[in-house]
């Protein structure tokens, strides 16, 4: 008999492993209603919304006609990823999932759409669904795909898609995606519209923060955001940066190390920054947050100049907003 040890022998088999494994939530994470990894001015912004004349109604075009029209088509035109068909991104959805604690959504994978593009539909009617299009799972590495399918678990997480799909009403942008059904026919509040405009940005950096915690290396984050649009890629919103790639990531993680050791009063901002390269630097903050910590305990402690959840966000609103610090 070999001298080398049953790896099976080291497997905890315990009631205890067992219930833990069972029973674990991420409302352990939960903090004055949101998740703590959630970036404060996308949840404040959501609340300003919900308030606005012409969002119920708009919220009840897309939660009841809207989004099952959506998923009816899909669910007719894709094919599931599964443990047999399609294992690499099943493989990373789980992984997302079990970094996330959340139960795993279907992921779909379309082959009508000739660009990479990767979006979620939820509602109360549909379980939640992960779109992903073929294009997109050939050109992407591991690390994009952990990044993008870890900031759509994010966004099904936080409860993103009736926001995003009431944006796709605006018509900002030729590029932004046009859902199969848009049953509102009103012209939609000025507010909501400025208001949803406002908000991207901030879901941004919360589904950034979500694809940060599912990343097997969290630090290569800015390169493999950067290095996404580089091939092409464009998001729900219609947006794309030309030019971005490793230029553009070199800048970022510059200006990202820069701030990292300079306090919240006295942060610089580049105004030659893109709005790619300032998402970066502003979501590249979570980085170095305890909260990251506290849901990947596998990752190496970070240094002396961690900060907590609060002092992460205040740090990223200034950057976001132009390193002029709003204390309104």
């Amino acid at each position: 008999m070999s001298d080398t040890q049953n790896p099976l022998l080291s497997i905890d088999t315990s009631f205890r492993s067992y219930l833990n494994a069972y029973t674990r939530s991420f409302g352990n994470h939960i903090v004055d209603g949101r998740l703590d990894y959630a970036f404060d001015s996308d949840f404040a912004v959501r609340q300003k919304i919900t308030g606005l004349a012409g969002w119920g109604k708009l919220t009840k075009a897309i939660n009841t006609v809207d989004i099952a029209a959506e998923a009816k088509t899909l669910f007719m035109n894709c094919e599931q990823a599964g443990a047999l068909k399609y294992p690499l991104i099943y493989d990373v959805l789980k992984r997302c999932c079990e970094r996330l604690e959340l139960n795993l959504p279907i992921v779909l994978v379309r082959k009508d759409m000739e660009r990479p593009f990767i979006y979620s539909i939820a509602s109360d009617v549909i379980e939640p669904c992960i779109i992903i299009t073929k294009e997109l799972t050939e050109v992407c590495t591991g690390d994009e795909l952990e990044l993008l399918v870890g900031g759509e678990c994010g966004r099904i997480q936080n409860n993103h898609c009736v926001y995003s799909f009431a944006f796709t009403y605006l018509n900002y942008n030729r590029l932004a995606y046009k859902p199969h059904e848009r049953s509102y026919k009103g012209a939609v509040n000025s507010q909501i519209a400025a208001a949803l405009a406002e908000w991207v940005r901030y879901a941004d950096i919360t589904a950034d923060r979500a694809g940060m915690i599912c990343m097997d290396s969290p630090g290569r984050y800015i390169q493999t955001l950067c290095g996404l649009y580089a091939k092409g890629y464009t998001d729900l919103y219609g947006r794309q940066e030309q030019g971005a790639g490793e230029a553009s990531a070199a800048k970022a993680a510059e200006a990202a190390e820069q701030n990292h050791t300079i306090a919240a009063r006295s942060l610089k901002f580049d105004p030659s920054l893109t709005d790619l390269e300032r998402r970066a630097v502003a979501a590249a903050e979570f980085l170095n947050c305890d909260s990251l910590l506290s849901w990947r305990s596998d990752l190496p402690a970070a240094d002396a100049h961690t900060c907590t959840g609060q002092v992460c966000d205040v740090r990223t609103n200034i950057i976001l907003s132009g390193g002029q610090r709003n204390d309104d």
